[in-house]
């Protein structure tokens, strides 16, 4: 079965803060709402990298990978396929958009 959601959020931070956290791998937890446990190959972010996370639910902690397909940084955007337990599949498209009053509009789907 395939869902297709778009959610967005408009935030006060400029475009190169959020930009900062989204790709930074040991940031990642901070809005995947999961914990950083490495990267490989570590360091910055780039496509072909897996970062791997550790999320709890249910009483336990249950491996999370997210593998990064492409990042355009000159349109801010990232492509990430999450791999969640169960066989779940994620395909993300993350995009930054300034705000003519200011801050950032981030979708993400």
């Amino acid at each position: 079965m395939v869902v297709n959601v778009c959610p967005a959020a408009v935030t006060t931070a400029s475009p190169d803060a959020v930009w900062e956290i989204v790709t930074a791998p040991a940031r990642f937890g901070e809005w995947a709402d999961a914990d950083y446990v490495s990267s490989d190959p570590p360091g910055a972010i780039k496509p072909g990298q897996s970062v791997h996370l550790s999320a709890r639910g249910l009483g336990r902690r249950w491996p999370v990978t997210i593998d990064v397909r492409d990042i355009d940084p000159q349109r801010r955007s990232l492509d990430l396929l999450v791999r969640l337990p169960f066989g779940v599949e994620n395909h993300n498209h993350i995009t930054l958009t300034a705000r003519p009053e200011g801050g950032t509009l981030v979708r993400f789907n």
